[in-house]
């Protein structure tokens, strides 16, 4: 039986290293310890309590010594950490999605992806499969095929929310708990013309209602668009803040592979002869 512990945000590969660590004071200087030596101080374990993460120093010190003798370099503030949210039902996860998260990374204009699966969906009352069930799917398809170094992570934001968040709601959400880094909204090109008609009900108790919030979102978020076939992009109506993954791949020799399974397809694929 997996047991699978649900921490928000926290990348799942960090779990692999942390159960060899025995205690919970340890694991976090294990971690420490971990993403200091990668220059990973953006990760939000680089939160965690000083108290809980002295162990990292040698005994006596508070930072560890230079080896030319100055520390003067360790207190050079490293890059904000470039952070896509793709989010999506992820019903189920497929090699297209994992695809397009690679892509993203493989084009520099993110530092890591966050696959972030929505709570339900009360616009789309087809959507059965719990919230935890698509997470977990999100975990075990991470976990299977990208290295733990890769950037490519699972976000669990909205599993303990009785609805979808807004998109608005998120991107905020996610920018106040994590002040350290930057993060990109990735969607489809196909999405871009929509964005301004989103919208941002209250939902009691977790958030309240956005005014204007697809505009809202379109002017202060930073964006990172996909392309999609068929989808004509014009210039014009695009936001502000705006990136294009297959372009930044071009600029580096590269060109976008796009990989055309949808979850519906798998859906179909799978289900009974007699249904």
């Amino acid at each position: 039986t997996m047991r699978y512990s649900f921490i928000p945000c926290q990348p799942s590969a960090m779990w692999r290293g942390a159960a060899f660590a025995g205690t919970v004071g340890s694991a976090l200087a294990w971690a420490h310890q971990r993403t200091a030596a990668e220059g990973d101080t953006g990760h939000p374990w680089s939160d965690a309590p000083s108290s809980l993460t002295d162990h990292a120093f040698p005994p006596g010190e508070t930072s560890h010594p230079h080896p030319l003798g100055s520390t003067e370099r360790l207190l050079t503030p490293l890059p904000r950490k470039r952070i896509a949210i793709f989010g999506g039902s992820f019903n189920p996860v497929t090699n297209a999605h994992l695809n397009v998260a690679a892509e993203i990374m493989h084009s520099k204009l993110a530092d890591e992806v966050w696959i972030t699966p929505c709570g339900k969906r009360r616009d789309k009352p087809s959507l059965q499969t719990s919230m935890v069930h698509r997470l977990v799917m999100c975990h075990l398809a991470v976990d299977t095929t990208f290295g733990s170094r890769f950037g490519i992570k699972v976000c669990d934001e909205e599993v303990d929310k009785p609805c979808a968040m807004p998109s608005i709601v998120l991107m905020r959400t996610l920018g106040e708990k994590y002040p350290e880094a930057d993060f990109i909204f990735a969607c489809g090109s196909d999405q871009i013309s929509q964005v301004k008609q989103w919208t941002c009900p209250a939902e009691p108790g977790y958030w309240d209602e956005v005014k204007e919030p697809g505009l809202a979102f379109f002017d202060e978020t930073q964006f990172l668009l996909l392309d999609r076939p068929g989808a004509q992009i014009n210039l014009v109506e695009l936001p502000p803040n705006c990136q294009m993954v297959s372009e930044a791949l071009k600029a580096r020799g590269s060109k976008m592979i796009e990989t055309e399974l949808s979850s519906t397809e798998v859906r179909n694929r799978v289900r009974p002869a007699d249904d």
